[in-house]
């Protein structure tokens, strides 16, 4: 699988959101009560208020990745390593400015996490009629954050995250897990994850296959998943995380 940002450029793009102090807490705090509640309801009005007037890069980095916004590409030069981003797709001009075509986010939670996580964007932000591609790949959701919190931490040798999506469980694996194992029948799930897992400086094994094929024969200590619960639309798509 060829990663979706080589390494030089992770550790440029993970710096960049270290200056600009991208991090749970400080987008929390910019956004306010008010954009956080508007976000949590796929709403960006109020958070918009709140970045009024602030062109600072940690503004920008909210505007394109949060809140899906374009922004003018000298401040996506000033905020991020625009030409590395630019090559990999995760950056996109158009006339109206710069675009993400992805979710990146801060992530952190009772394990003392600190994170950025990657994803799809979500299609339906302030009522868009989008529709997501069969092969989309969600952001961290409630769902995530239960089964995460409900995991054993236990110190083991070997861990699989099945069907690791965005790669969240298996960030929260490789603190407690000597080897981390992730799986996904999306291989672009697997690329977001490599990259959410290479932000951080965790290194997994990422296989692409359906349920347990990829790691048949093998035994784990410990195995997590987040399987789909919603049916695919009755209209004939055949969504992958469905």
């Amino acid at each position: 699988m060829d990663p979706l940002l080589p390494a030089g450029d992770v550790d440029a793009l993970r710096d960049a959101f270290v200056t600009a102090s991208y991090t749970v807490d400080e987008v929390a705090e910019a956004l306010g009560p008010a954009g956080q509640a508007g976000l949590a309801r796929n709403h960006t009005v109020a958070a918009d208020r709140a970045l009024a007037g602030r062109g600072d890069p940690l503004a920008t980095l909210v505007r394109l990745f949060v809140l899906q916004q374009p922004v003018a590409a000298s401040a996506a030069r000033a905020a991020l390593p625009y030409d590395a981003l630019a090559r990999a797709g995760i950056l996109a001009a158009g006339p109206d400015g710069v675009r993400a075509t992805i979710d990146i986010r801060p992530y952190g939670d009772d394990d003392h996490l600190s994170a950025w996580v990657v994803s799809d964007h979500a299609a339906t932000l302030d009522t868009r009629p989008g529709r997501p591609g069969a092969d989309v790949v969600l952001g961290v959701s409630s769902a995530s954050t239960t089964l995460a919190r409900l995991t054993p931490r236990d110190e083991v040798g070997s861990a699989l995250d099945l069907g690791t999506g965005c790669g969240v469980q298996a960030l929260h694996l490789a603190g407690h897990a000597r080897r981390v194992t992730a799986t996904d029948l999306n291989p672009r799930a697997l690329r977001l994850a490599d990259l959410t897992l290479a932000l951080s400086g965790v290194t997994a094994d990422l296989r692409a296959g359906s349920l347990f094929e990829p790691v048949a024969g093998e035994e784990f200590d410990l195995v997590t998943t987040n399987p789909p619960f919603v049916m695919s639309p009755p209209t004939g798509e055949r969504l992958v995380y469905r």
